[in-house]
């Protein structure tokens, strides 16, 4: 088995245990109608914002991008059965990820101590940004429901942005228990930013 890869992570009986698990976790509340929003494509130019999180306390994206490309990745919740499994897996490629020169951010809407407590858990080797909000899982369209959960639920994707704030590079997943296989994102995020 190749590291990225899980057992049967489409199969019906893996799927519907992770939905499952996510229609419990979001079955409260008033139906919400999500606005149809604009949301960043490539080549968009990103917008400046500050959010919490871990390591730095604040982050705010202008004084990242200062240092390094920048890459999102969203995810529905910490502690969620694919959740854990891909951080863990992220983990092994952290290296590869520093060596394209890329700084990777985990973002969800849990609360910075909630993050704090889950990278405890999953040993992550990567800050994570608390969006309580949900307006940067908004703004780069990583927002699923209501048809799928009643309240809208930050869905599993990725975003790279590089120094002049233009947004290179999008992935969301058709449901959140999809995943992109991570040696092809470093591959592609590679060429992307040298030009290939």
């Amino acid at each position: 088995m190749q590291c990225c890869e899980v057992p049967s992570p489409r199969s019906r009986s893996f799927r519907s245990v992770c939905e499952e698990r996510t229609a419990k976790r979001f079955t409260s509340g008033p139906d919400i109608r999500m606005k149809i929003m604009a949301q960043l494509e490539i080549g968009d130019k990103v917008p400046d914002f500050t959010a919490r999180c871990v390591w730095n306390k604040v982050f705010t994206l202008s004084s990242m991008l200062n240092e390094t490309d920048v890459l999102l990745y969203f995810y529905p919740a910490n502690y969620g059965l694919m959740c854990t499994w891909y951080s863990e897996q992220m983990n092994e490629f952290y290296d590869h990820f520093e060596n394209i020169g890329v700084t990777v951010f985990h973002v969800n809407p849990e609360s910075a101590e909630n993050h704090r407590a889950w990278m405890g858990r999953v040993a992550s080797m990567y800050d994570h940004i608390s969006d309580a909000d949900q307006n940067i899982s908004r703004m780069f369209g990583m927002l699923v429901g209501p048809s799928y959960v009643k309240e809208p639920l930050t869905n599993r994707g990725f975003a790279l942005i590089d120094k002049d704030m233009t947004l290179r590079y999008i992935w969301r997943a058709e449901m959140p228990a999809d995943i992109v296989d991570l040696r092809s994102l470093i591959v592609t995020i590679n060429e992307i930013l040298n030009g290939g």
